[in-house]
């Protein structure tokens, strides 16, 4: 009967029409992931909507993807980090609220099929608008190619054919360091595919860290490290929850947080004992803090600072690259947390010092921590009579020869002397040797040494070597603020005085760090403590947010990454970037030659640390080149831009260090010690020279 058929209501049928035509909500990545993303890991993972609260450093990425600003969005990262998750909820998104073509990238044939079966399929089958939108004919959905409504996307191995023969405005490269280097530049071929697109296309790779060889951003010559380094390198910034100051688990931060554990300890009790360490307060830190650290994390770029308050200040610089560095430290996806990364990291340097493979430490500082790996670097061949051939007759002892930009001195401590060296840098950290010379005195007993030694040092000009008349003053020096007991509270009250007097200022930040032109120095007992962070530990002060500051400022300073670094320069036999020059001077006499000796009396041990030689008793030339290198890396000289240069840097002529000698004298240093090894010094010039809020705190 007619009054027994139902019919549809007509509004209902025209209005569900006209939102088939409706263009979908415009919403990032990292929204679409909060609002529609379904996880389904069963058999032990997490099983239910997303949340950003588990990876919050997440949300930068998948926010880059979306932005208007990138050409390409960086990812580098660990294993068990959530990079690959970003990929795909790009894809979710893609399909759901912005259709475009896509295309998939893969190593090889073998890990596309799993990754397509066992990540893909499985978040396509969770998701019913991706499911819906899917075609239904079996070539619309197989393994390499899906069709949704709208766009496509193709899944590929990263084959020489399959990265020039296709085209998308949206590309994807996963494991871009695992791609085969018979291909040259993937990412470069795989980038071109989208040149039509213009600024509306986006490239995300995402990879271990394994082609970049070593920590020094001048090894990032390959794969996802060399896009790093050419992006606008983003690090994640975290609160410590016993003073809530700022720090970063990236290698290189300014204020770098390090996992510390009992190096000596078993394997078991290793993973039990592992901690993160706050640079700014000491606090050893357990793993429970780190999904609260995340919470209040931020990622901070080149160009941007960041204050232990975790106010961020300055403008991101502008690259086509966003980049982002993901660290095992910052995962909450590792199984047993940081304890199961300190026993992995201990248990690999183990083997290695046994057998001498390096192939499971590499593969655990890459793939578990996300950090480059470049190898146990050795000593080398280097012997003193090696690097005592080098000595240049034509450079004398006290004065500035022609390259040298800035200067900056190093103040060994013995039991009954001081050590000092002064050296020159010019471009690419070029270095030479200015001066070099004793005094003494007994530094834990002596104040008006301490204070006759750091006047004549702020005050004193070195002559240039053009006949001009002119001189170069030193422009920062360093330390050793430890030692026999008595030393380490007459050198923080010899700050204290030169403060006082003028002779120590604070030039500013650089590098988020306070660049003191005249700093206490103190080595790091951690193998991987950061190359140089400047807090004030003497302070008492329990709260960080108390407005009283530590009075002491301290250069905290890894000495084996030093002596690394320094090694590496030792072996330039010819000048140019990092090669270090030795005046004639200091090879007087017959061999062996002390202050060549000295130079090579340390030796890499298998784990890491320098130790002396056996039967060798002084290495103090070695520790003053050491120090006048951490007194340069506090100023930026690795970062100088030559061509533009600060004052302090600048050509001769424009030179604010540089000036006028008005009382020279020749051959005695102003204390009025000797110096064993002057050729023309001179005596100085007379002339004066949005605050972030934690959520919580303990």
């Amino acid at each position: 009967m007619p009054g027994d058929v139902l019919f549809a209501d007509p509004r209902t049928i025209v209005r569900k029409a006209l939102q088939a035509y409706l263009p979908a909500e415009k919403i990032s990545v990292a929204e679409w992931a909060a609002q529609s993303r379904y996880l389904d890991n069963r058999g032990g993972g997490y099983v239910g909507r997303w949340s950003h609260d588990e990876a919050p450093y997440l949300v930068g990425p998948m926010e880059a993807l979306t932005s208007w600003s990138h050409l390409t969005t960086a990812v580098v990262g660990p294993a068990r980090s959530g990079k690959t998750a970003c990929g795909q909820n790009w894809i979710g998104q893609t399909v759901e609220n912005d259709p475009a073509d896509m295309l998939v990238y893969a190593q090889t044939e073998d890990v596309l099929e799993s990754y397509v079966k066992r990540e893909i399929e499985p978040m396509i089958a969770s998701h019913p608008v991706m499911a819906e939108r899917l075609g239904a004919a079996p070539k619309l959905r197989s393994m390499k190619f899906k069709q949704f409504r709208g766009m496509c996307v193709e899944f590929l191995s990263a084959t020489k054919n399959n990265l020039i023969n296709k085209g998308a405005p949206r590309v994807i490269m996963t494991e871009l360091d695992a791609v085969s280097p018979e291909l040259g530049d993937a990412y470069n071929l795989a980038s071109f595919r989208r040149q039509t697109f213009g600024r509306e296309s986006m490239v995300f790779a995402e990879s271990h860290p394994d082609r970049a060889r070593g920590l020094d951003p001048s090894l990032w010559t390959d794969g996802i490290m060399k896009l790093y380094a050419d992006s606008d390198r983003r690090t994640w910034w975290w609160p410590c929850p016993h003073c809530n100051a700022f720090s970063s688990p990236t290698p290189g931060a300014t204020r770098e947080m390090v996992l510390h554990w009992p190096e000596d300890a078993p394997l078991d009790e290793i993973k039990e004992e592992a901690r993160l360490v706050c640079p700014c307060c000491g606090s050893l830190i357990e793993d429970k803090w780190r999904r609260a650290m995340n919470l209040d994390g931020v990622w901070v770029g080149s160009g941007q600072e960041i204050s232990e308050d975790g106010e961020v200040s300055g403008e991101l610089i502008k690259s086509d690259i966003a980049g982002f560095w993901i660290t095992g430290l910052m995962s909450p996806f590792v199984i047993d947390g940081i304890g199961a990364l300190a026993r992995e990291m201990a248990k690999a340097k183990r083997a290695f010092e046994i057998t001498g493979d390096e192939k499971d430490l590499k593969e655990v500082t890459v793939k578990r921590f996300g950090i480059p790996y470049g190898g146990q670097r050795k000593a080398g061949s280097l012997d003193a009579a090696t690097l005592a051939d080098r000595a240049e007759p034509a450079l004398k002892l006290g004065r500035v020869p022609v390259g040298v930009r800035f200067l900056t001195a190093g103040i060994d401590i013995q039991s009954n002397r001081f050590e000092t060296l002064v050296r020159g840098w010019g471009r690419g950290s070029e270095s030479w040797v200015i001066d070099r010379w004793e005094v003494p005195a007994d530094p834990a007993t002596s104040p008006d040494a301490w204070d006759a030694l750091l006047r004549d040092l702020r005050q004193r000009k070195y002559e240039l070597d053009d006949g001009s008349g002119r001189g170069m003053s030193i422009r920062a020096i360093g330390y050793d603020s430890g030692g026999q007991e008595g030393v380490t509270i007459q050198a923080y009250n010899a700050w204290r005085r030169a403060r006082k007097s003028g002779l120590a200022r604070m030039a500013g930040r650089i590098d988020g760090r306070e660049a003191w032109t005249l700093l206490p120095l103190k080595g790091a007992s951690s193998l991987n403590a950061p190359p140089l962070s400047v807090s004030h530990p003497d302070s008492q002060r329990r709260d960080r947010k108390a407005s009283a500051r530590g009075e002491i400022p301290v250069g905290l300073f890894n000495p084996n990454r030093a002596k690394d670094d320094l090694n590496v320069a030792l072996q330039k036999a010819e000048p140019g970037p990092l090669a270090i020059h030795f005046p004639g001077a200091l090879r007087e006499g017959e061999a062996p030659y002390p202050f060549f000796e000295q130079l090579v009396a340390e030796e890499r041990g298998p784990g890491g640390r320098w130790v002396k030689k056996r039967g060798v008793s002084r290495n103090e030339a070695l520790d003053l080149m050491v120090m006048t290198s951490v007194m340069a890396f506090l100023f930026g000289a690795h970062r100088i831009n030559w061509d533009r240069p600060p004052a302090w840097a600048a050509e001769w002529d424009e030179n604010s260090l540089v000036s006028v000698i008005e009382d020279a004298t020749a051959g005695t240093h102003p204390t009025g010690v000797a110096s064993p090894h002057v050729g023309n010094t001179t005596a100085p010039s007379r002339t004066p020279q949005n605050r972030r809020r934690t959520r919580w705190a303990v």
